[in-house]
């Protein structure tokens, strides 16, 4: 019985060579899957930094590369330094001396002047005494030898001005043709602040040039129309039409009377501007295509033929073709003088209402903006022989007539006419081509206040449109324009505030040309039409592509850092 159990037993048992066997494939079958998972591991981990390597180069270095490549290059700006340019306003300074023999009389016109100028809205008054020695008062026989006592003693610059006190006067002001005026022994304050402020400082012209809201908008608004702003650089032209060269020959040497009254002129106003003079011969121009009426007078010629105002403009635009304005980028000022033919001659203008415009042989009309045409028309004795010997038409024109014409032209567009009418009150006439002194004071100072304020405005409008919008480019040529506007702005300010007339207008001149070449620079309109929008719009589908796998990274890579740190916590 044991003995067969035991036979059964070992039957049923595996014999121990099969039973390593079993026990071997076993360990072979787990050993192979420990390598399989070890190499997975490795796979997924090379993957996972493979893919984070993509993303450090495409997040870390690819976006800020392309951000920086695709930057708007902006040249840093003083925006709060110029916005507060208009919290400090333009003041001026301006040296008034005072003559009066009497002390009392001239106490009291220190006194009440100053009440007067207190609360000024531009002008800082310096009121001064001047003073003479009895005995060289009294020798001085004339009011220009007072005059000349007096200015010998106190020099003035340019931009003063004095009162000198002379009994046997007319008027109660005469104002001179140099920086002076002389009153009468009668002369009130008023009248005298009267003077100041509409002749020699015409404050009406700060006024409308600030925007005061003293101002009526009417005037302000016809100031402006009437007022040509003054550019740094002009050409003049003076052009000599002969309509008819085939039929009369026209004398005239416009270029010795053009060095003679208009070079003078202009050299006088050239703190302001600069000008260039031409001139300029044209033919075979007819000014109108209208019917020509004729109007009988007393004259020799019987007649005389009408040129209607309202056909003026349509003359400017007939001559306008013909002028060259192409020859050069400068603003031009137009002076033409049209010699009629003598079979149209003389032309007469006449106003809408029918009545002559002038008594005066030369006829002319302005435009304040363009310039001046003259006609000039013949000598009676030249059209008559003309008319009656055709092939002896000799035309001289003389500069005497024409020339001092011009001369008003000129200082009706340069705005020196000077039209308040004032009681009591009188200019002395010009002795003289160049402008009266004080006049081309009055002229710079008003120019030199025009500039400063017009570049300040520029310079303001300027950020602000920079400080909007931020993809317009700012190179260095225009922040160094920016910038030199900005300081010469503050040194023109100090200067007027200084009584320093002449470098004041300088820096205002060189402010307003900075200004207005950082302004109107065409670099900055390089990337106007480009926002950041549209360079969204153009780069995104450039980098979507490549951005979405990176994204879905993200997940992967959560995923494993998941698995295989909950891995490590289980163990």
């Amino acid at each position: 019985m044991d003995t067969a159990e035991e036979v059964s037993t070992n039957e049923c048992s595996p014999s121990p060579k099969e039973s390593g066997e079993v026990v071997i494939n076993a360990g072979s079958s787990q050993t192979t899957n420990d390598v399989t998972n070890g190499t997975s591991d490795e796979d997924d981990i090379i993957h996972i930094y493979a893919t984070l390597a993509f993303i450090v180069v495409i997040i870390v270095i690819g976006v800020p590369m392309w951000w920086k490549t695709t930057e708007v290059y902006r040249v840093p700006l003083p925006y709060a330094e110029i916005e507060a340019l208009a919290e400090s306003p333009i003041r001026a300074s301006i040296r008034l001396g005072l003559f009066v023999r009497s002390p009392e009389r001239r106490d009291i016109l220190l006194f009440e002047l100053s009440k007067k100028f207190e609360n000024n809205f531009v002008f800082n008054l310096q009121l001064e005494d001047f003073t003479l020695d009895p005995a060289v008062a009294n020798a001085a026989k004339t009011p220009a030898a007072l005059e000349a006592a007096i200015l010998k003693r106190y020099p003035l610059e340019a931009g003063n001005f004095v009162l000198i006190e002379w009994g046997k006067l007319e008027d109660d002001v005469l104002v001179t043709s140099e920086r002076s005026a002389f009153i009468s022994e009668s002369a009130t304050t008023l009248k005298l602040y009267q003077v100041l402020t509409s002749w020699i400082l015409q404050e009406y012209k700060l006024k409308a040039i600030l925007g005061s809201k003293d101002m009526q908008t009417s005037k302000v608004r016809q100031l402006r129309l009437n007022t040509a702003p003054m550019q740094p650089q002009y050409d003049v032209l003076i052009s000599v039409f002969n309509p008819r060269p085939d039929k009369q020959k026209v004398h005239w040497n416009v270029r010795l009377a053009a060095e003679n009254y208009i070079a003078p002129f202009l050299t006088a106003l050239g703190a302001v501007s600069n000008f260039t003079i031409k001139t300029q011969w044209i033919y075979e121009v007819e000014i109108l295509q209208f019917p020509q009426k004729q109007v009988p007078d007393e004259t020799q010629l019987g007649r005389h033929f009408v040129l209607p105002e309202l056909a003026l403009p349509h003359i400017i635009t007939s001559f306008e073709k013909k002028l060259g304005n192409q020859i050069t980028d400068d603003p031009g000022i137009h002076l033409v003088a049209y010699v009629p033919p003598c079979e149209l001659a003389p032309l007469r203008i006449y106003r809408n209402d029918g009545i002559r415009a002038t008594n005066a042989n030369v006829e002319a009309f302005t435009s304040a903006k363009w310039g001046g045409v003259v006609f000039a028309n013949p000598p009676e004795e030249t059209v008559k022989r003309c008319l009656d010997d055709p092939e002896n038409s000799e035309v001289y024109v003389s500069s005497q007539d024409v020339m001092p014409v011009l001369l008003y032209q000129l200082r009706k567009i340069f705005d020196l006419e000077n039209n308040i009418p004032l009681l009591d009150c009188a200019i002395a006439p010009y002795n003289s081509i160049a402008p009266r002194l004080w006049e081309v004071d009055t002229f710079v100072r008003s120019n030199t206040i025009y500039r400063i304020h017009s570049a300040t405005l520029t310079l303001q409008s300027l950020i602000q449109l920079l400080g909007g919008i931020e993809y317009i480019v700012i190179n260095d040529q225009v922040g160094a324009a920016i910038k030199d506007a900005y300081d010469r702005i503050l040194l023109a300010k100090q200067h007027l505030l200084e009584n320093n007339l002449a470098n004041a207008a300088e820096e205002a001149k060189l402010a307003y040309i900075s200004a207005e070449r950082a302004f109107f620079d065409p670099s900055m309109l390089a990337l106007l039409y480009f926002p950041s929008e549209q360079k969204y719009a153009i780069y995104i589908p450039l980098f979507l592509p490549i951005m979405i796998p990176v994204v879905f990274s993200f997940s992967t890579i959560s995923k494993f850092w998941r698995k295989r740190y909950g891995k490590q916590k289980t163990e």
